[in-house]
C-alpha cells in the first residue's frame, strides 16, 4: 500500500452548486493495489482501489470519492478493466441544488427543505416525498394555519392569499405524492418528485423570498430619494 498526496482536479456531481459535474480538488489520496496470488491460466487476479478526499472549487463542500477496478471485470467495448466510481454522500440523480435566498426561510423550514433536497439527490424517494409533505406542514404552522388535515390547511393558505388558486391546486397534487409515499409506502417516480420540488419551491418563493426582495427594492428606492 502506498500513500500519495497530489494536487489534482476531478469532475464530481455537486448538488450544492446547482447539480451537474463541478471541478473538485483532491486534498488527500490513498492507493491500494492488490493481487490475491491465485492464477487463472497465466494471469493473476488483481485490482486497485483509489480513495480520495476532494473539495468542490465552487462551494468548498468536501466529499469522499472511491474509484476501483477488478481484472476480471472487463468492459467489452474497450477490452480493459472497467473503472467504477462512487462518491459519498451518494448522488444518484443529476443533482438538484437548493434555491438561492435560503436565509429568507424560517429556520425549521430551511432545515426540512435542505434535508428533502438531500434525500432526493441520494435516491431516497420515499423520504423525499415525505419531506415535501413535511415542508407544507411546517409552512402551515409558521403561518398559523391549524385546520384538521393537510387538504384543509392548503385551502386556508389560499383563503389567506398566501397562494393563488393555481398554486393551491398544484399543492394538492403534491399532497397526493406524499400520501402515497407515507401511507401506502409507494416510491414515487423521479419526475413526480422533481415536479413536487418545483411546486414547493414556487410556494416558498411566493411566501418568503419575493416579499423580502420587494422590501429590499423598496428600501433601495427610498434610500436613493
Amino acid at each position: 500500500m502506498t500513500e500519495i498526496k497530489e494536487k489534482k482536479i476531478v469532475r464530481v456531481h455537486c448538488p450544492k452548486c446547482g447539480g451537474g459535474y463541478r471541478n473538485h480538488q483532491i486534498l488527500e489520496s490513498h492507493y491500494n493495489n492488490w493481487s490475491d496470488g491465485d492464477k487463472h491460466g497465466d494471469e493473476h487476479v488483481s485490482g486497485s482501489d483509489h480513495y480520495q478526499i476532494c473539495q468542490c472549487l465552487g462551494c468548498d463542500t468536501v466529499r469522499f470519492r472511491h474509484t476501483s477496478w477488478f481484472s476480471e471485470d472487463y468492459d467489452p467495448e474497450t477490452g480493459s478493466p472497467e473503472e467504477h466510481i462512487r462518491v459519498y454522500p451518494e448522488v444518484v440523480t443529476d443533482g438538484r441544488g437548493e434555491v438561492d435566498d435560503l436565509g429568507c426561510f424560517p429556520e425549521k423550514i430551511r432545515l426540512i427543505y435542505s434535508e428533502t433536497v438531500k434525500a432526493f439527490n441520494c435516491g431516497a424517494n420515499i423520504l423525499a416525498a415525505g419531506g415535501l409533505r413535511a415542508i407544507v406542514e411546517a409552512i402551515c404552522k409558521d403561518q398559523e394555519v391549524s385546520d384538521s388535515n393537510l387538504e384543509m390547511k392548503i385551502d386556508q393558505l389560499k383563503a389567506k392569499s398566501f397562494l393563488t388558486q393555481s398554486q393551491a391546486d398544484l399543492l394538492h397534487e403534491e399532497r397526493f405524492i406524499g400520501n402515497k409515499a407515507l401511507h401506502e409506502i409507494e416510491s414515487p417516480k423521479i419526475s413526480d418528485l422533481k415536479d413536487g420540488l418545483d411546486i414547493i419551491e414556487g410556494m416558498l418563493a411566493t411566501i418568503y423570498i419575493l416579499p423580502e426582495k420587494a422590501k429590499r427594492l423598496k428600501k433601495s428606492r427610498t434610500t436613493k430619494k
